[in-house]
């Protein structure tokens, strides 16, 4: 006979965005920031669930690196985090500092 459990589950923050795990999001900040020598990070939980992130990131680091191979530094610095917890970066901006100043 199979028991039937009861979950209690507070919903305040499952469709706010940036508030799930905070730690979470900066560890992944604290990761990139290191690995990239980063002037700038931003990682925002796009789900509120923290499975989907944002990531912006400016790095000197980027300069003379295709698109391609930016987003690769990026997901290297976290790529922990991505075979456990995070399911997908749904988008990111990767910029150097003059690319940054720019805009």
């Amino acid at each position: 006979m199979l028991g039937h459990r009861r979950f209690s589950i507070k919903a305040t923050h499952v469709n706010d965005p940036g508030s799930f795990d905070s730690p979470l999001m900066q560890s992944m900040e604290k990761k990139i920031k290191e690995h990239l020598n980063a002037e700038s990070v931003i990682v925002k939980d796009a789900s509120g669930d923290g499975r989907h992130v944002c990531i912006d990131v400016v790095s000197s680091a980027f300069e003379g690196q295709s698109a391609v191979n930016r987003q690769r530094m990026v997901y290297k610095a976290i790529w922990e985090e991505l075979q456990n917890t995070v399911h997908a970066v749904d988008q990111m901006t990767t910029k150097t500092p003059s690319e940054a100043a720019s805009q």
